[in-house]
């Protein structure tokens, strides 16, 4: 059951998001435990969560920050210690005129296709360290909406293009000191990664023996009682075969359970034999339920439970539902709903459809405390309309 239950359900302004900084350290320690074995480095993706506070919290204990865009870029570089620590970016929309700003921000770069690199390699070489994005065109993920692996994917470049460039046109890979894949979503095989490697391996190992680094993407998510053998064997092969440095992207794996987000009952009313109760929340604040079509979990849910209700959001969309979930007690108008494991894909997708306002922002501390952090208001809405 989520830790908001027995502690500060009651006291956050619903509806609330609430980060938990010790579940996400507890998270970084288990993936920093398995990057020590395997000697690679750990970089956050800000297209997961970009909560500044918390991504400056998280700066003190990770190697650096992946940006997939200018502003998150910036962002990274105003939360960390830049000296210290790298920024990596990777992108299908990087263009001539925010280049320059890119290369301020960021240590390295991973460009996205054979076009982009020659259209900007002259203005990147000597200022950043440049790689490419590569596809392996390994297919693991069952949505094909979240494969980067897709037929007629737009990111990265195809290994056999590559190869088949590199030998025509070795000249092209002047320049290039990395490469970057990304080839799964939510997974916990990492034997996935070790065979994605092998195939890397197999078309690429020219490519390979001439570059500094490889990052191998995120899309994994990570538990204590994971057998991570295949993750540490990928890793080590790589370093070993071809002396380079190795980047692991984790994003959902770090965030995902350390986010929730705490509704409230505003109405309940019975429609064809079922119990609705309508929540101050909103699918809009968890766009991946609607998107995904999944039941989100619930803390106060029983499985057991003799009350049933069609968890339903506050919007006039008709689909705009979480689910039918059974309850021990009935439920009241000011009842609490505690939705978990919402810390990746929830702020940094949510709107404000309908004129419903952001959930409130709240921390959970170290020491135990919840802190506030960010609550929104009319003001936001109207700017996000284009007003004043």
């Amino acid at each position: 059951m989520s830790f908001l239950i027995d502690t500060y359900i009651s006291n956050v302004k619903s509806p609330a998001f609430v980060y938990n900084e010790n579940e996400i350290l507890s998270k970084i320690n288990i993936i920093k435990n398995i990057s020590k074995l395997a000697s690679c480095k750990i970089y956050f993706p800000l297209k997961a969560f970009s909560f500044p506070d918390a991504l400056k919290f998280m700066g003190e204990y990770i190697d650096g920050f992946s940006a997939s865009s200018l502003f998150e870029a910036r962002l990274a570089f105003e939360m960390i210690n830049a000296k210290e620590k790298s920024i990596h970016i990777t992108s299908p929309f990087i263009v001539d005129e925010e280049l320059s700003s890119v290369i301020t921000y960021c240590n390295s770069i991973s460009f996205n296709s054979l076009g982009q690199w020659q259209r900007l390699r002259g203005m990147a070489k000597d200022k950043i360290s440049c790689g490419l994005r590569i596809n392996p065109g390994s297919l693991f993920v069952k949505d094909v909406r979240y494969d980067p692996c897709r037929r007629h994917s737009k990111l990265g470049i195809p290994i056999k293009i590559l190869s088949s460039n590199f030998n025509k046109h070795s000249d092209w890979m002047e320049g290039v000191s990395g490469l970057h894949f990304h080839t799964n979503c939510e997974s916990t095989n990492f034997g996935e990664l070790l065979a994605t490697v092998n195939l890397i391996c197999k078309h690429l190992p020219q490519v390979l023996d001439r570059i500094d680094w490889i990052n191998i993407g995120g899309g994994y998510l990570f538990e204590s009682e994971q057998d991570f053998e295949h993750f540490i064997e990928a890793v080590l092969f790589l370093k070993k075969k071809f002396d380079i440095q190795v980047i692991f992207e984790p994003g959902k794996g770090i965030i995902g359970q350390a986010g929730s987000i705490v509704s409230t009952v505003v109405d309940i009313f019975l429609n064809d034999g079922h119990n609705i109760a309508i929540l101050d929340t909103t699918t809009n604040h968890m766009p991946e339920v609607f998107e995904y079509q999944f039941k989100p979990d619930v803390a106060q849910e029983s499985d057991e439970g003799k009350y049933s209700y069609i968890l339903a959001g506050s919007t006039c969309l008709a689909g705009d539902i979480f689910g039918e979930y059974r309850f021990d007690k009935p439920l009241k108008i000011g009842s609490r709903i505690v939705f978990e494991n919402m810390g990746a894909y929830t702020l940094v997708k949510a709107n404000m459809f309908n004129g419903i306002n952001l959930p409130t922002i709240y921390a959970y501390t170290q020491d135990g405390k919840l802190e506030m952090k960010r609550q929104f208001t009319y003001d936001d809405f109207l700017s996000r309309c284009g007003g004043r």
